[in-house]
């Protein structure tokens, strides 16, 4: 099934952090490992005796130049704005809120939660493409997205929301490392700070732990692309 692609956003609404100060908006550092263990710290003795998960290397750089890494960052906000704003124009606000019965405060305020990360993620939008052309360079154009039932089930929307923000942390642990203008590097730890709590929040509704390893490790551009892909019709 083909949802509606008619999304649009206002790129001049919000400059926020403007010109360099807001680029690689979608930047966390790292995801957690698929299937980790994971310890709730009840148990100090168990805790010390398990192995911990090993620092990350980096990964092959597939990039040319900044601007090739900031277009990168930019396909994959366009996909998670467009996801979020489309989940949240299809599902039903009750419905939702049902699937998180008995989860006291939270269950009233999750689609509000949504909808402040839906408006982060417009916002990188908007400054990555500033910032790209403050830089000279040309912004890629959103892709054509389709994310099926995803954006219409409410399990289904939860569920891949989280799986949607682990891959763009660990986007940027692949590419951070070889972001070549200095004056770009403090921005993109700040965005990515924000990424790595939306990946938390979501993880924790998806019922997971938000933080289940010590370490987050990277993927390559390959990696990431051919993992969205899946949502990318053209």
């Amino acid at each position: 099934m083909t949802d509606d692609n008619s999304d649009r956003f206002d790129l001049g609404r919000r400059p926020v952090l403007g010109g360099l100060a807001g680029a690689l908006a979608t930047g966390a550092v790292g995801t957690a490992a698929a299937g980790g263990d994971q310890h709730d710290g009840t148990d100090d003795d168990a805790v010390r005796d398990e192995p911990a998960d090993a620092p990350p290397e980096a990964v092959p750089n597939e990039f040319e130049n900044d601007i090739e890494i900031l277009n990168y960052a930019l396909t994959l906000e366009y996909l998670e704005a467009v996801f979020y704003t489309r989940g949240i124009r299809n599902i039903d606000e009750a419905a939702l809120e049902q699937q998180f019965e008995g989860w006291g405060p939270i269950q009233d305020q999750v689609m509000n939660r949504l909808r402040v990360v839906r408006d982060h993620e417009i916002t990188h939008v908007e400054t990555l493409r500033q910032t790209i052309e403050s830089l000279g360079g040309d912004p890629v154009q959103s892709p054509e997205f389709d994310f099926g039932t995803a954006v219409q089930d409410p399990a289904e929307f939860i569920a891949t929301a989280a799986t949607l923000e682990d891959v763009g942390v660990s986007a940027y642990a692949g590419a951070a490392p070889y972001i070549e203008t200095v004056e770009l590097v403090p921005p993109a730890l700040s965005i990515h700070s924000v990424e790595a709590r939306h990946a938390s929040f979501l993880r924790e509704l998806n019922g997971e732990i938000g933080f289940p390893m010590a370490f987050d490790q990277p993927r390559s551009r390959s990696e990431v692309l051919e993992l969205a892909s899946g949502f990318i019709v053209e």
